[in-house]
């Protein structure tokens, strides 16, 4: 019997991200259809993007003997990974209206938000910024297959040819992540709102 948790089944969820872990994308045709499959979506979102936070705000506590480390962790681990997960929001919005509207392409929220919730996963990859001089090669991985999984569960929602679908998510991306690197704060990192990498844009 499958473990099943508020009426999501638990042992499908997990089988999925073993799945995509392997880079095996079929799992995007699979839930896309699967109207059962958009809490589970939803929830790796936001799992994923409190990983990232939290793993900048441990990165931040040993480069700095844990000075603002509480400040530090309530704006950054968990407001700027709110910010981040609603920003996430505007993203899938932005993507749908380029298909929809700009390429006249076939392509349906739902089946966004979850294709696109999904593909979210390699942000946890962000927990490992921790991990002494690996953390920026790790945060700049955890970005490029976050955009790259993204782009290939939007090539599995819409019938727009391969380009058509990179250039919509693109425009999407880049409004989550230039939004958020405006709330990086130039003086101080414990002011900066946005969680993960971003961070490390503080004293630019």
């Amino acid at each position: 019997m499958m473990a099943q948790a508020g009426g999501m089944d638990v042992n499908a969820l997990v089988q999925r991200l073993r799945r995509l872990a392997t880079l095996d994308t079929s799992v995007f045709d699979e839930v896309k259809e699967d109207a059962s499959a958009t809490l589970p979506a939803a929830i790796i979102v936001v799992v994923s993007t409190f990983l990232m936070g939290i793993g900048g705000w441990l990165w931040w506590e040993m480069q700095d003997n844990s000075v603002k480390g509480g400040t530090f962790f309530m704006k950054s681990a968990v407001f700027g990974s709110i910010l981040a997960i609603v920003l996430w929001g505007v993203w899938v919005g932005v993507t749908y209206v380029m298909l929809s509207q700009v390429f006249r392409a076939r392509a349906d929220v739902q089946q966004l938000v979850r294709v696109m919730g999904f593909a979210a996963a390699p942000l946890a990859i962000g927990v490992l910024l921790v991990i002494p001089k690996l953390y920026y090669g790790i945060g700049l991985t955890a970005i490029a297959v976050l955009f790259g999984m993204t782009t290939l569960a939007v090539q599995s929602a819409t019938d727009a040819p391969a380009g058509r679908a990179l250039a919509a998510n693109a425009a999407g991306f880049a409004v989550w992540a230039i939004v958020l690197a405006l709330f990086v704060s130039g003086t101080y990192p414990w002011d900066s709102y946005a969680p993960g990498i971003f961070i490390f844009g503080w004293h630019a």
